[in-house]
C-alpha cells in the first residue's frame, strides 16, 4: 500500500458535534467546592455554556470524573450566558485532562451543570 491510500480502518463520517449549547471563551475565576473531599478550591474558567464549563485547577486537586461540585462565577458580561453569574451551580465533573499538567502546573476539568 503506498502512503496516499487509504487504510480500510478510515471513517469517512465526519465527527458529530455533541454540545447542545454555544461555548464561548471566558476568563473568569471559580470557587468550587468539591463535594467528595469537603473543600473549597481556586479555579480558573477557560470557556462556558449554558450546559457546562471547561476550568484549569490546580494540580493537587483530587477531581475525578463523576465528582460532584458547587461552582460559584462572577459577573459574566456574556448575554447569552450571563444567567450563570452569581449563582451556585451544581455540577459533575466529566473530564480531567492531565495532559496540561507537566507543561503549565494545572488540571483541566470539564463540568457539567445540573441545572442543563
Amino acid at each position: 500500500m503506498t502512503r496516499c491510500q487509504r487504510s480500510p480502518q478510515v471513517i469517512d463520517k465526519p465527527v458529530k458535534e455533541r454540545r447542545v449549547s454555544p461555548r464561548y471563551q471566558l476568563a473568569a475565576g471559580v470557587q468550587f467546592f468539591h463535594g467528595p473531599s469537603g473543600r473549597n478550591l481556586p479555579a480558573r474558567c477557560v470557556d462556558i455554556s449554558r450546559g457546562g464549563l471547561l476550568m484549569y485547577v490546580p494540580a493537587a486537586s483530587p477531581v475525578k470524573p463523576g465528582h460532584a461540585v458547587r461552582l460559584t462565577l462572577g459577573a459574566i458580561g456574556l448575554p447569552d450566558i450571563a444567567c450563570l453569574s452569581g449563582i451556585p451551580l451544581q455540577g459533575t465533573i466529566v473530564r480531567v485532562d492531565r495532559g496540561s499538567l507537566l507543561a503549565e502546573g494545572h488540571l483541566a476539568v470539564g463540568v457539567r451543570f445540573a441545572q442543563a
